[in-house]
């Protein structure tokens, strides 16, 4: 037996419409001046190209107006994700923050975060990474071993975590850390520089990033416990 989908065509609105030329030609602007080249391979990574995305209100569009974003609709954001990815934009630097990240500290983040954080996400100042499988463990996060320890005023982190993306780019991380050997409780935190003391970014594989957290301690405000 065989089965067949059928999608019914979608008429985008105006604004839909008049959005997407504004994008393609903010992107040929971009190539014309040579911020990127359409053949140079897919979504590279470029801070400029980030912060002037971030200038033209496309990134966290669709986010509350009092955490930077623009309150647009999600087919809009469709639009200008559509766009940048025909064109191979160099949106690496933002992407997962904005795909990711972002949206996980809007829903789940202390209020603090929420107003440190999505800002600079919203105007294309912070690149983000993700933190789940383990060299030993793969994909299967239950089997993560990289433990978060409470301690005065923060959490100590000591593990590793590996295939991820943009490691040695970005400024914090949303990581899945065992806060519990016995319940299996976990704990999602992130930090800040990658450079900082403690941490190590080596690449294993031309597709993958390995990372070392050595005793790193992270303020408390950081960590939401789940």
């Amino acid at each position: 037996m065989t089965y067949s989908f059928r999608f019914d065509p979608v008429e985008l609105p105006a604004e839909a419409k008049e959005l997407r030329q504004e994008v393609r030609a903010f992107l040929h602007q971009e190539i014309e001046s040579g911020s990127f080249s359409p053949h140079g391979g897919k979504g590279s990574f470029s801070r400029e190209f980030s912060r002037r995305v971030g200038a033209k209100g496309w990134i966290g569009m669709t986010w509350p107006k009092k955490y930077g974003g623009h309150e647009r609709s999600h087919l809009e954001r469709y639009v200008v994700t559509e766009e940048m990815l025909a064109a191979r934009a160099p949106t690496r630097a933002h992407s997962t923050a904005d795909r990711q990240s972002g949206p996980v500290i809007l829903r789940y983040g202390q209020e603090e975060i929420r107003q440190k954080i999505l800002p600079r996400i919203a105007a294309g100042e912070l690149c983000f990474c993700i933190g789940l499988s383990e060299p030993n463990s793969g994909s299967d996060v239950f089997a993560a071993s990289t433990r978060a320890t409470k301690t005065d005023g923060g959490w100590l982190v000591n593990g590793r975590k590996i295939w991820t993306s943009g490691a040695h780019h970005a400024d914090y991380m949303i990581a899945l850390l065992r806060t519990s050997p016995s319940t299996g409780a976990y704990q999602s935190t992130r930090w800040p520089d990658g450079s900082t003391s403690g941490i190590a970014s080596r690449s294993a594989w031309a597709c993958e990033r390995r990372l070392e957290i050595a005793a790193r301690s992270w303020p408390a405000s950081w960590a939401s416990p789940r």
